[in-house]
């Protein structure tokens, strides 16, 4: 598939993920759609699993931009407590079109996490809220980082249930 077809996909407002080895264009194809986006006036949240990746698109971590920050897991609590923040209220409200770079150093749990918050901030059942979502990456590049001294299949996003929901 050429970089063109693939743009061509995105702008249907389809869910994808976009993978190809290092050096093969994903974050420069990304950078095409956010200006294509935000030429049409589609309201975009550009994030990825780190920083770096981020500042290369001028965006913000998926965990600054979800709220989950650092934590493991998300009690119904947490939920709450995430509710009352304005900017998130603010952030989920306007975001149309849901940008993660670089997913395959994005934990399956973390997924799921950012999954049920879209959901609950956009008060929709469907998928991530009903935002489209483009995940990027290379499973064949760099893996969620553990605690552990290796990371093993189970925690790749591709086995979370947020994955197999998108279809």
């Amino acid at each position: 598939m050429t970089q063109a077809q693939a743009l061509a996909i995105m702008k249907t407002g389809v869910s994808i993920y976009l993978t190809g080895s290092a050096g093969s264009g994903k974050t420069y194809l990304l950078n095409q759609y956010i200006q294509y986006l935000k030429e049409h006036d589609i309201p975009v949240a550009i994030t990825a699993s780190t920083g770096i990746a981020a500042t290369h698109m001028n965006g913000m971590t998926i965990h600054g931009w979800s709220g989950i920050g650092i934590r493991e897991f998300l009690t119904e609590k947490d939920m709450e407590d995430l509710e009352e923040r304005q900017y998130l209220w603010k952030r989920f409200e306007k975001a149309r079109v849901l940008i993660i770079d670089e997913v395959s150093m994005l934990h399956a749990h973390r997924l799921d996490m950012v999954e049920r918050i879209c959901r609950r901030f956009k008060r929709n059942d469907a998928p991530f809220g009903g935002l489209q979502v483009i995940l990027s990456g290379d499973f064949f590049q760099l893996p969620p980082i553990s605690k552990q001294t290796e990371s093993s299949s189970k925690d790749m996003v591709y086995t979370s249930e947020a994955w197999r929901i998108m279809n």
